[in-house]
């Protein structure tokens, strides 16, 4: 015969167990809510013409590729061509660590059409997108949100179509600015202790694009993309110096060093060749000249290019960074 402390002892038991996980599951939906709460409360104090950060904007008649990052904003000393080496770090210092904003779902409207994407853990965040609406060639409006927020960033997106055209593709660092990436301690000094308005441009680049893009219809939008190995973490001071020396309208690619699916980091092969592919894939119809320097892997990447892809490469330009000789191939 059973006995019955056993069978209520067991009742307790198992109401006891029950009650626990019960104060558990509760527990855990509080934390979720007012985790919830938070996320919401801190999104609806956003305002995406502050805290979104896009590197580029471009596409084709059907394709679009915007890249960006949500970060806090950062107020930075204004720069001057007087500033000494600390100041320079510091500023620099400053620009490198970041504030992101991770899990941030933003909304992209483009000629009525919406998409959406979010944030990953390290703020940053891609659409890659294809539209509904044939996209006409020029600057087109779009706006970016973030959700529960009616502040929207406004931008503009290079579209172009799938006229014949020439177009440019260059690297930055040595074939634009003087960086020395050869000599590891003057790359040093020239990235951190000096500012865009102290760093030295390359001789005639300007006049060059110019030259190239002239033959393009006056109505056509840019056709320079400038294709760097320097993290996206520096994306202000290059576009700084690129407008302080005044270079025609470009589209900026710079690394994605962190995040999901980051670039590659140390393999410059891979990385450049990966992005001019996707240019050209993109824009079929567009016959291109590539700059870039003997420093790193330039020669390379544009030699393999020009082999796998003839017809729509028509020469490039390495300059050798020691000598400042420039050869075309």
């Amino acid at each position: 015969m059973i006995n019955r402390n056993i069978i209520v002892l067991g009742f307790v038991s198992f109401f006891t167990d029950m009650a626990s996980s019960i104060v558990t599951v509760k527990n855990m939906f509080k934390k979720k809510i007012w985790s919830m709460i938070i996320i919401f409360l801190t999104t609806i104090s956003l305002q995406a013409k502050d805290n979104i950060e896009v590197y580029h904007a471009y596409g084709n008649a059907h394709h679009v590729i915007v890249q960006g990052r949500m970060l806090h904003k950062k107020e930075f000393t204004k720069v001057s061509s007087d500033d000494g080496w600390f100041r320079n770090l510091w500023r620099r210092a400053k620009q490198i660590e970041s504030d992101e904003i991770s899990d941030a779902k933003i909304v992209a409207n483009i000629q009525g059409e919406k998409f959406s994407v979010k944030s990953d853990d390290e703020g940053y965040f891609e659409f890659n997108i294809t539209v509904t609406k044939i996209l006409k060639t020029g600057y087109i409006d779009m706006n970016l949100t973030i959700e529960n927020n009616n502040y929207p960033k406004h931008i503009l997106v290079t579209i172009i179509g799938n006229q014949k055209l020439m177009g440019i593709i260059s690297d930055f660092d040595d074939t634009i600015i003087i960086s020395d990436v050869t000599n590891k301690i003057k790359l040093a000094n020239n990235t951190l202790f000096k500012n865009y308005k102290q760093r030295e441009v390359v001789s005639g680049m300007v006049n060059r694009f110019n030259e190239i893009l002239a033959q393009n219809h006056k109505d056509i939008p840019s056709t320079l993309f400038i294709l760097s190995g320097s993290p996206q973490q520096l994306f202000i001071p290059v576009e700084a110096f690129l407008k302080y020396h005044n270079f025609p309208k470009y589209t900026l690619i710079l690394k994605k060093a962190h995040g999901a699916n980051k670039d590659p980091l140390t393999d410059q092969f891979a990385y450049k060749t990966q992005k001019i592919e996707r240019l050209i894939k993109l824009y079929p119809h567009i016959e291109w000249v590539m700059f870039g320097d003997s420093g790193e892997k330039d020669k390379e990447v544009y030699q393999f290019i020009k082999k796998k892809y003839p017809s729509n490469v028509k020469a490039y330009y390495i300059q050798d960074v020691d000598s400042g000789e420039i050869r075309v191939f």
